[in-house]
This record gives C-alpha cells, sequence and structure tokens, in this order.
C-alpha cells in the first residue's frame, strides 16, 4: 500500500504544497496513494502523539510511504533518523520528493 504523508507545524501553514508535489511525483512515477494522512503537529511532541506514529504501527512489509521531505517526519535528525531505522527493520519504504529519498 502506499501512503501520502503530510505534516504542517501550525495552523497558519497549508498542506496544499507538500500534496501538489507528491501528487505531481505519483503522476510521473505512475504510482497511486491509496490513504492521506494529513496533520497539523508541532514537530517537538513525540512520533507517538502524531497520526504517523499510528501508521507506523501498522504499515507492512513492502508499503511506501511518500511525504515532501525527510524533516516532515521530525524535528531532530535523532528522530528522524529513529523513524527511518524503524521502517527499514520492517521492510517499510520511505521516499521523499525534496530529498529524492529512497
Amino acid at each position: 500500500m502506499v501512503y501520502g504523508y503530510i505534516r504542517v507545524s501550525t495552523d497558519k501553514q497549508t498542506v496544499e504544497n507538500q500534496r501538489y508535489e507528491i501528487n505531481r511525483f505519483c503522476k510521473s512515477e505512475k504510482i497511486k496513494i491509496a490513504k492521506w494522512i494529513e496533520e497539523k503537529i508541532s514537530g517537538t511532541k513525540a512520533p507517538e502523539k502524531w497520526q504517523l506514529g499510528n501508521l507506523l504501527k501498522i504499515v507492512n512489509e513492502g508499503d511506501i510511504i511518500i511525504c515532501s521531505e525527510l524533516s516532515r517526519l521530525g524535528r531532530s535528525f535523532f528522530m528522524i533518523m529513529s523513524i527511518l531505522s524503524g521502517c527499514m527493520e520492517r521492510g517499510v519504504k520511505i521516499w521523499t520528493i525534496k530529498n529524492n529519498y529512497r
């Protein structure tokens, strides 16, 4: 299953730019997003409190999470690396648009 993940930190930010970039990428790669996860939450909160934390509990080997950039996964390098490590251990792929991370 392919998930689109969008996070903004404040109510003053919009999810539309991230959605546009992900949709554009998916169109060029002929990928269909099965489910979108959108949230407005500060990166300082623990990922377990995010919708991302819930998503990470249900994804399975071979699933893909596409986000605009790595910074959407967390505020600190350590937090991002922890999420990436957990996904790698479970065979879940994280793809980003801006960083071209696979």
